[in-house]
């Protein structure tokens, strides 16, 4: 009798074409048995469809948003346990095994840290590969492992707010459930190459921004201080802190510029 905890694994996409192979291979190759793997398609006009259908238990095309996204997915799930996961990231073998023993300890989510990918080497993305490396084991960090009946019972995820995670682990903590911790990673296999990108993706964030503010005043504004890092780790390669501080100059006149001039929440 089979007595291990059926996983089922939500991939979001959007024309993921440069990525989904590895990251879907990743998934399946993971030591962990009892699992699904649901790739939900934001309707992408490149091959990232015909890949999904390659790769996964199940593929459906379903919007508007990363939210809804995977909203949908989860409804369609079948397991107990919930891994959301992006379509640029992989994964250490025995995340899904250590996530799941960790959750028999009686937690009731995961949280595990996500660092930049070895082979993202431009300037840029070793400053962010650093920065990821500040943010190991502080408040930064949510939840992406979880029970599926902690998920319905905090009512999904809130549609309005586009870092669904940091939303999901504030509720999480409001309502007193537990987070455990695993010491398998996550890796970003990409970065923004230049300062235009920055820019461009943080005033994409800072549409969505106000709603999560007013949701999460005192979290949302502790989250936003540009101090938040352990900075102590840019001593280690001094010749990082004039791009980190160029860098977070961009990030944050994008993201206040999306706030005061964006959107107020995701159609």
């Amino acid at each position: 009798m089979n007595l291990m905890p059926f996983v089922s694994i939500i991939v979001p996409t959007y024309n993921s074409e440069e990525f989904l192979d590895r990251v879907l291979i990743n998934l399946i190759e993971q030591n962990y048995s009892f699992k699904e793997i649901i790739v939900i398609d934001n309707f992408s006009t490149d091959n990232t469809p015909a890949i999904g259908r390659r790769w996964a238990t199940k593929f459906y095309q379903a919007g508007s948003e990363r939210v809804a996204q995977a909203n949908f997915g989860i409804r369609k799930a079948y397991g107990d346990l919930i891994y959301l996961t992006g379509s640029d990231m992989l994964r250490d073998i025995d995340y899904v095994t250590k996530a799941v023993k960790e959750i028999q300890k009686g937690y009731d989510a995961i949280y595990a840290s996500v660092l930049t990918d070895w082979r993202v080497d431009h300037y840029l993305g070793r400053v962010k590969a650093m920065e990821r490396k500040s943010y190991i084991g502080t408040f930064i960090e949510s939840a992406r492992f979880f029970k599926k009946s902690v998920w319905e019972s905090l009512g999904g995820f809130d549609e309005s707010i586009i870092g669904m995670e940091e939303d999901f682990q504030h509720k999480l903590d409001r309502n007193a459930y537990k987070t455990g911790r695993i010491s398998a990673r996550e890796y970003h296999l990409h970065e923004e190459k230049n300062l235009k990108q920055v820019f461009k993706k943080s005033y994409y964030y800072g549409k969505f921004m106000r709603n999560y503010l007013l949701k999460h005043k005192k979290r949302g504004w502790k989250q936003l201080n540009p101090a938040r890092p352990n900075l102590h780790f840019f001593l280690k390669e001094p010749f990082l802190i004039p791009g980190f501080i160029v860098y977070k100059i961009t990030q944050y006149l994008g993201g206040i510029l999306g706030l005061l001039f964006g959107r107020k929440y995701a159609r």
